[in-house]
């Protein structure tokens, strides 16, 4: 998942507004993504997690994520497995509103070395700290991970991830989160079925200006996971050593307009292109010889509201949604004689 977590911080770049509108924190509306590496019924999937909100909303003091009813959830890794990347964005508060990007890894911990935090108490199934350097000092924020099979939370979840992040006030440069994305490996199957899924994240504020959360602040996002997602792609090839690589996007059987379709030769893209309304796409490349090809889309887009009712007793209630996507397909694209 390592180009889908690059290719994402580019998309997710053009979603949220990186311009600072104010220098005081007045509003607070993260949103939640999710991305499978695939949507195959019951087969182990890497996800790509994100956490995106604007440079204007409060600071974030806790996330909570939901994985949906039907997931397989595997929390048997061994201290030291690595469970994915992390890539970053934050603002450093105290040096000028400057942004800065920053890189990581997930790294699975002992559940025993972490029963007293704060953030989560008790004894968990799994915790994976998210290691960064922010401003030249090391930050480990750990995620306390756990399968949901009892209590009010087994009604809608299989699994839970939570974790609290410090700042601006108290991080190195007042260091905040503007967006984040996390892939995670080994530990998710699909369900069994090809519906959409529907994950779910509460995020709580900082009082503004403080170090203090503030619970009356918490509000929902929800992510949609499309149950199919299908790429089609062929090759014709033209004189000249003109190739006309085509094909077509569908999500849950319709077609999908407004999709990027980016086609690589190795890792150097080559062509893109977007779905028209039908679906349809078209990339015309010129080769010398026969050259494969693979063609890939990744889409991150706001929902115009929330796609299912929200969880109660949350404050704020929800007010974000989400859909995201990846696909690829694999071709030959070969010169004319």
């Amino acid at each position: 998942m390592k180009r889908v977590i690059r290719l994402a911080l580019v998309v997710s770049a053009a979603a949220v507004s990186l311009a600072f509108t104010s220098s005081a924190w007045a509003s607070y509306s993260p949103s939640l993504t999710v991305t499978a590496s695939n949507n195959k019924p019951g087969a182990a999937t890497s996800l790509l997690l994100g956490h995106i909100q604007s440079a204007a909303d409060d600071p974030t003091a806790k996330d909570t994520i939901y994985a949906p009813l039907g997931y397989g959830v595997n929390l048997s890794q061994a201290p030291g497995t690595k469970i994915g990347d992390v890539s970053a964005t934050l603002i450093l508060r105290n040096g000028g509103n400057a942004e800065v990007a920053v890189d990581g890894r997930v790294v699975a911990d002992n559940p025993a070395n972490h029963p007293n935090d704060q953030c989560a108490r008790g004894l968990h199934q799994a915790v994976w700290n998210l290691n960064i350097t922010v401003a030249g000092t090391p930050l480990t924020i750990p995620l306390y991970v756990d399968a949901v099979t009892a209590g009010p939370e087994a009604a809608f979840a299989s699994a839970k991830i939570q974790f609290c992040l410090a700042g601006p006030i108290g991080t190195p440069a007042g260091a905040q989160l503007e967006f984040a994305f996390f892939d995670v490996n080994g530990v998710f199957s699909n369900p069994a079925n090809t519906t959409d899924r529907i994950w779910r994240a509460t995020f709580t504020p900082y009082v503004a200006g403080t170090p203090q959360p503030n619970p009356a602040g918490t509000t929902e996002g929800q992510a949609v996971v499309p149950g199919r997602v299908g790429l089609t792609m062929a090759t014709k090839s033209l004189k000249h050593g003109v190739v006309v690589v085509s094909g077509r996007l569908t999500v849950d059987g319709q077609a999908f307009g407004g999709g990027l379709v980016e086609l690589y030769k190795g890792s150097k893209r080559i062509g893109k292109a977007r779905t028209k309304g039908n679906g349809n796409y078209t990339i015309r490349i010129k080769i010398k010889k026969k050259t494969r090809v693979l063609a890939q889309v990744l889409f991150l887009g706001d929902l115009p509201g929330c796609p299912a009712p929200p969880l109660p007793g949350v404050p704020q209630g929800c007010k974000t949604g989400s859909l995201s996507f990846f696909a690829f397909k694999i071709g030959t694209a070969r010169r004319k004689k």
